[in-house]
């Protein structure tokens, strides 16, 4: 779904345990690290320990694990910030244990707010949660220099940490992005945890330089979006305890976590704070039976929050709920009628909401007649992919993504996107009818996109798995 299911297959199977081992030896030690020396190798958000109880310590409250919400931010139906209900949201979700609280980021519209109303949620979430919850602020842009002023700002409005996020659509290379974070950590004193979403940046922030990074004193905790979540344990390995490892993909967090990860920056927690925080819990115990039980009524939500671009239907979803206005800032827009019902009834499969007199409980594609593609080509480089799945939903269908197979990337400082890729899709169509029309229109894609070199496969219903 979405953006999220995208990076998930676009940037599979980068990293593993092997490969990481391979080339740490080439990254730099902390001893010649270019800001190591002049912090005499400590880091600036953890105190004399390097650990306290498990938890990476910052200056302010603790870098926590468990689940922390992207908030949306709530505007009313005229489109002014409504700081009245955003408190009310925060006092909510400290009462059913959300662990920390990320505002002005993607999914609070930040990018639309003025420098104003930035200050006024700042300052609002401090007086509501400050030293209770850890507050951390989405700073990124797309120039370093804009990005450490913003750091600067959140800093001074009581942030914990900041969120910030590998600049997008200039696609910077691997040292680019080193040269970035690193001018930013040295100019603030303020935790930093990189925010790697190459789905919508279009710059995946390599492994190694990631754990390059990592070495930095005030670099203290990754939120990974790609979705793959064979980098967690390695990661982990590399990096050490005092990193934070958080998943952005709602879907694929529970398994991020029994994996090494320490937790989600969640979407999904906006609408079902206790349950996420109780798949979160369950994971770090290692209790994948009870992880996946508290996930079970989540997986629909994890899916349909995505129907449309992010916040667009997260939004929706709380004013049906009854916990804030309709308002959304332009260029988004409020959404759809048709995708309004397949939401819904994603919250009453949660229990985020009562199921309507005389509606379905089942809602969205459950129940839908599907098959199972396997989709094999250039997948990434021609935007096949993109293609394909604009064609499902364009056709009122749905998706599920159950296996997905990269080729190695053969590039040691970009991301070599013409590389053969495999994908095997769930299609869901309404009827029998919609499914057969949207199998015949994905082949003709692949017919037509001949540089794509693509093919598309019928699967038996068990044979899910693409060739390695």
């Amino acid at each position: 779904v979405g953006e999220c299911r995208l990076s998930m297959l676009m940037f599979a199977h980068l990293a593993s345990a092997a490969f990481i081992a391979s080339r740490s030896a080439l990254l730099p030690t902390p001893a010649t690290h270019p800001s190591a020396a002049a912090t005499a190798g400590t880091r600036a958000c953890v105190a004399s320990a390097p650990r306290r109880g498990g938890e990476a310590v910052m200056a302010g409250m603790p870098l926590p694990a468990g689940s922390l919400v992207a908030l949306a931010t709530p505007m009313t139906s005229t489109g002014e910030v409504d700081i009245a209900t955003l408190r009310e949201l925060l006092r909510w979700h400290k009462a059913e244990g959300t662990d920390g609280v990320v505002i002005l980021g993607t999914t609070g519209e930040a990018s639309t707010l003025t420098s104003a109303e930035k200050e006024e949620v700042m300052a609002a979430t401090r007086e509501e949660v400050g030293g209770e919850m850890a507050i951390l602020v989405g700073t990124g842009t797309i120039s370093t220099e804009a990005t450490i002023a913003a750091t600067k700002q959140a800093k001074l409005f009581g942030a914990d940490a900041a969120l910030v996020v590998t600049p997008y659509y200039v696609k910077p290379s691997q040292a680019g992005l080193v040269a970035h974070f690193t001018r930013i950590a040295d100019a603030v004193e303020l935790p930093i945890v990189l925010y790697n979403v190459p789905g919508r940046t279009g710059v995946d922030m390599s492994v190694e330089t990631t754990v390059a990074l990592s070495r930095h004193p005030r670099i203290c905790g990754l939120k990974d979006a790609t979705g793959d979540n064979t980098r967690a344990a390695p990661m982990r390995a590399v990096c050490g305890d005092d990193f934070r490892l958080y998943s952005g993909e709602d879907a694929a967090a529970r398994e991020y976590v029994l994996q090494g990860g320490d937790g989600v920056i969640s979407v999904t927690a906006n609408v079902a704070p206790a349950a996420v925080a109780a798949v979160m819990a369950s994971g770090r115990a290692g209790d994948a039976a009870a992880a996946l039980a508290a996930d079970g009524p989540l997986m629909a939500l994890h899916r349909d929050l995505f129907c449309e671009a992010n916040p667009i239907p997260v939004k929706w979803a709380l004013h049906k709920m009854g916990r804030m206005g309709e308002g959304i800032r332009s260029p988004l827009s409020p959404l759809g009628v048709a995708f309004q019902p397949r939401v819904a009834g994603a919250l009453q499969q949660a229990g985020c909401i009562a199921s309507e007199e005389g509606a379905s409980a089942a809602a969205g594609s459950v129940g839908w007649p599907s098959r199972d593609l396997l989709l094999q080509g250039h997948l990434f480089d021609q935007g096949l992919i993109n293609q394909a799945l604009d064609i499902i939903e364009k056709q009122n269908g749905d998706f599920e993504i159950l296996a997905f197979s990269v080729q190695p990337n053969d590039q040691n400082s970009e991301f070599n996107f013409r590389r053969t890729s495999s994908v095997s899709l769930r299609v869901f169509g309404v009827d029998a009818s919609a499914l057969e029309d949207i199998t015949r229109r994905l082949r003709a894609l692949v017919d037509v996109l001949e540089s794509a070199e693509g093919s598309l496969t019928v699967l038996p219903a068990k044979a899910a798995a693409p060739p390695a």
